[in-house]
């Protein structure tokens, strides 16, 4: 499955790669219970939100390194 931003958060969590991506540009994600409640929201639209402001800063960065898992 090809990762990117426009992926849904359930989707990466489900990948140990996309896991690890989390985990790369927002510590403590893959283990954070309130990420189930957004699972359905993709990359995108979840660093969309005021509170990933300073995450949403790298979204390039981030969607390169999800593309990457999917090789």
């Amino acid at each position: 499955m090809a990762l990117s931003l426009d992926s849904k958060i359930r989707d990466i969590m489900r990948s140990e790669e996309g896991k690890a991506v989390m985990e790369k540009w927002a510590p403590g994600s893959s283990k954070d219970p309130r990420m189930k409640l957004v699972g359905a929201l993709t990359y995108r639209k979840l660093l969309s939100y005021p509170e990933s402001a300073e995450t949403a800063k790298h979204s390039d960065e981030i969607d390169a390194d999800l593309k990457a898992c999917s090789r």
